[in-house]
């Protein structure tokens, strides 16, 4: 989260009267750059003198005066974004998403000579449409206003804004003829909106009060306001033919033809989309670019908007000619703009990009590869493309990053310059986490060299937290070497089993996520007393809201990492039979996640009573209160209320609350019904069936439950870190020197034929696949008569032959050839037809390996 706000110091002594003077009524560049000043750094407030030059081009220069700095460049943009370099290498204070050191010197620093400074970047893009909904879903005004400060002071020229569609389509669908109380019920919660406006859903999570959406639509007035003011460029929302499915049943219009778009994941039912080559299809756009401007108050000049987003169907729509279509109404609505389109899961096609007009429009490459994502990259026939980091999804909390690929980015992208690459984004579904890989990201936008990670880091950490303890610096490139170094792509962080539902194979959270360990759990625990040697030699850098974060984000990763390998020693006690060592390798497994839940309590940043504030704040009476609660919790949950829901846990959270009262609980039962299962009271399959009952009916019923968490820490930081370190030091010295890296999956016999193995995480691109059955422990081999892969429900890869692995291996290795990659919605699954070769439980791993030429 961006900090609760700037940090306040003393107004200096010496004002300075700023060039260019203004009326009250309308800020002019100066004015507005001065209030960014005044809103961020008051102390500074009349000792920063921006100087308009229209000479400078894409120059920004800063400089020493008396009593002050001096920036000067050629429009408002650059005379904040060259502010916030000063801050960040001149005044040497630090600002992010997960806490803020901003007190300044008094006399402010100056630079020794004048300094120019110039980012090669042509655009630089905030937000996804998830990153609205799963970050930005209940943010009020005074939240904005410190984002889009802290967009601008970070240089950044574009951002999707989304607050405010709710009364655009409102009244665009009104003013067709369609029912209000339809138009109500087509409108989601804000914590689904994202997917609506991506063409996935309708109404999710609704519906919203009247009062609600003129609210959330003068929100989106002051957004797109402030960035203009600010000469950043809002992206609105563009038309590309979405209506809501039964709108012919309600609405006449004349050369009206309509694809039905199916569902989206879970069975969400998908608006229709209009065929943008149809007669209708004018009326239609130049309706609803009146209804932007009516809401927003300007034309826009960006326009977003994705056909046949994850899965849409396009029906016998030519595609080519949709997109000329599209463009056609978007530059009769406002001549000049340009269509943003998301690079993901396949979007665009080739036939889509051929229609496009190259003058007019920008092609976003979300980019989820933090390990090589420099290289290979997709450019698009000619038009625009912004290199985008994609590192977050969900808004999981886990410590990830690309922090070798973005040091290295300058020359990994150096060959794409050519090839239409013009920019930089951010598009992470969730921005309030990792702040090492998003200041690494932020330095990223003004150079084009590589950046030597030794000694930014060294750089990093006295900006950071006002100091750079040796113990801190060594953490941060142990950290920087091993889990912000990850080995291939995947989508996010290695999300920990405390979060999972629960099993003996528990690997990962979510359906899409990785559960690859690609580091070691030692690193971690060396991380963590690390910082916490820094902290307890030198306490007060716990009282700095930076160094705070990054020590409860640490030692909570320890937990998290911890609790997979004791997992394995809870199941090896359960293996033995022995019910007292059961219970207590249980306990242990089950203390990890209450000394988590304890210490993320004593940072506000960490608390699920945080969100749950936001969401709260945006109902007034008790039924929407209830709503917007409800929905806060389902997102970070179940998602939805649908089965099956393979949205499960999607975007699970390491928060105070949500770990005591979601996911402990889940743990505990799983515990209990197993503990049946060693005392013979059940049956496997009746532990099994008990368990799952009793889960599914928790899990839908906390979104619910009507609970109001927290907003305030509880505890002690350092008390409480070097409690639960020192609680667990033999255990976390034992699994650290027991841990084995394996990227195996676990199989046991008893589970049946066929095996089946989630591998959505290891299969990434197309080309050839070794499956390779292990034999571990156990009375009996393993024979294989045949392994398949499958796409969804889909057979794409087999290979069928007799093999065995025991105490010695034949045939165990199985090809598979993939020759075409899923989009993103389809999940793999490894079937394996196996049986005993004798009685008994054997247990081992399947490892799954992609050949490389």
């Amino acid at each position: 989260m961006f900090s609760h706000a700037f940090a306040a110091g003393a107004l200096l002594g010496t004002a300075i009267s700023p060039l260019v003077c203004v009326s009250a009524a309308e800020r002019s560049p100066v004015a507005a750059a001065e209030d960014v000043v005044a809103r961020v750094t008051p102390s500074a407030k009349g000792a920063v003198l921006f100087h308009l030059n229209p000479d400078q081009g894409n120059k920004i220069t800063i400089s020493g005066i008396a009593g002050g700095i001096r920036v000067e460049a050629s429009d408002v943009r650059r005379l904040v974004a060259g502010y916030g370099w000063y801050l960040k290498n001149i005044a040497k204070v630090h600002f992010s998403w997960n806490g803020n050191r901003m007190a300044l010197p008094s006399p402010l620093p100056v630079p020794a000579r004048p300094v120019t400074i110039e980012s090669p970047w042509n655009i630089v893009f905030a937000y996804n449409y998830c990153t609205l909904s799963y970050t930005a879903a209940f943010w009020d005004w005074n939240r904005w206003q410190r984002e889009i400060d802290f967009l601008a002071l970070n240089g950044f020229t574009h951002a999707l804004v989304t607050a405010g569609l709710e009364k655009t389509w409102e009244d665009f669908l009104i003013g067709l003829g369609y029912p209000r109380e339809k138009a109500l019920r087509f409108i989601p919660n804000p914590a689904f909106a994202a997917w609506w406006n991506m063409g996935n859903l309708e109404g999710h999570g609704g519906p919203l009060s009247q009062q609600q959406i003129d609210k959330m639509a003068q929100m989106g007035r002051r957004i797109v306001s402030r960035m203009e003011q600010l000469g950043m460029t809002p992206v609105l929302q563009g038309y590309v033919g979405f209506v809501p499915s039964d709108f012919q049943e309600n609405v006449q219009m004349d050369g009206l033809k309509l694809i039905p778009q199916g569902t989206w994941v879970d069975n969400f039912k998908r608006p229709w989309v209009a065929d943008p080559t149809c007669k209708a299809f004018p009326k239609l756009a130049s309706d609803w670019y009146k209804a932007v401007r009516k809401v927003y108050g300007i034309s826009g000049k960006m326009f977003g908007g994705d056909l046949f987003h994850e899965g849409g169907r396009k029906g016998d729509i030519n595609v080519t000619n949709a997109a000329q279509a599209v463009q056609k109404a978007m530059q009769k609505a406002s001549p000049g703009a340009s269509w943003v389109i998301q690079a993901w899961g396949g979007n665009p096609t080739r036939e889509l990009l051929s229609g496009l007009d190259p003058e007019h429009a920008l092609v976003l490459q979300l980019t989820k590869d933090m390990a090589n994502g420099g290289k290979n990259l997709r450019t698009f026939n000619g038009i625009p493309w912004v290199w985008c980091e994609l590192a977050n999804f969900g808004g999981n909390t886990g410590l990830y990053g690309g922090i070798p690929l973005l040091s290295r980015l300058g020359s990994d992208l150096a060959g794409y310059r050519d090839k239409g690459l013009v920019g930089m984004g951010t598009l992470s579904e969730g921005l309030e986490t990792n702040p090492l890989h998003y200041a690494l990201f932020s330095d990223r936008l003004w150079t084009g060299e590589d950046i030597s990670l030794r000694e930014w880091l060294g750089k990093y950490a006295p900006q950071r937290y006002g100091s750079a303890p040796k113990a801190v610096v060594k953490a941060l490139e142990v950290l920087s070497s091993s889990i912000y170094n990850p080995v291939r792509s995947q989508e996010g962080c290695t999300e920990s089993i405390i979060c999972a539902r629960p099993s003996w194979n528990a690997r990962k959270a979510s359906t899409w996520s990785s559960g690859e360990r690609y580091y070691h759990l030692g690193d971690i625990v060396k991380a963590a007393r690390g910082y916490l040697k820094a902290a307890n030699d030198q306490p007060n850098l716990v009282k700095k809201e930076p160094f705070r974060y990054d020590l409860v984000d640490v030692v909570r990763q320890v937990l998290a990492d911890a609790a997979f390998y004791q997992l394995q020693q809870v199941r090896s006690a359960f293996d033995s039979g022995d019910a007292a060592a059961y219970k207590k390798q249980v306990k242990r497994f089950l203390s990890l996640i209450s000394d988590m839940d304890a210490l993320l309590a004593t940072d506000s940043q960490f608390l699920l009573g945080t969100w749950q504030k936001r969401a709260l704040d945006w109902g007034n009476s008790r039924q929407e209160k209830a709503l917007m609660d409800k929905s806060a919790k389902m997102l970070v949950t179940t998602w939805s209320d649908l089965a099956p829901r393979s949205l499960n846990d999607y975007s699970n959270r390491q928060w105070a609350g949500l770990v005591s009262d979601f996911y402990l609980p889940r743990w505990r039962n799983f515990f209990e019904s197993q503990m049946d299962v060693l005392t013979g009271r059940k049956t496997r399959e009746a532990a099994h069936a008990a368990f799952m009952d009793k889960t599914v009916r928790e899990e839908l019923a906390f979104a619910g439950n009507g609970k109001i968490y927290s907003t305030k820490p509880a505890g002690d930081t350092l008390a409480v870190a070097n409690r639960v370190m020192n609680t667990h030091r033999e255990m976390l010295d034992a699994l650290s020197a027991e841990e084995k890296y394996s990227s195996g999956i676990s199989w046991e016999l008893q589970q049946g034929s066929p095996l089946q193995f989630d591998v959505t995480d290891q299969v990434t691109e197309p080309g050839t696949y070794t499956a390779t059955f292990q034999w571990k422990n156990g009375p009996s081999a393993l024979k294989i008569h045949s392994v398949k892969l499958y796409e969804g429900n889909k057979e794409v890869a087999a290979d069928v032959h007799e093999g065995t692995t025991g105490v010695e291996n034949k045939d165990n290795v199985y090809k598979l050839e993939l020759k075409k990659y899923r989009t993103n919605l389809d999940s793999y699954t490894l079937k394996a037809e196996v049986s005993g070769v004798s009685q008994g439980a054997s247990r081992g791993e399947m490892m799954l390996k992609r050949l490389t030429n």
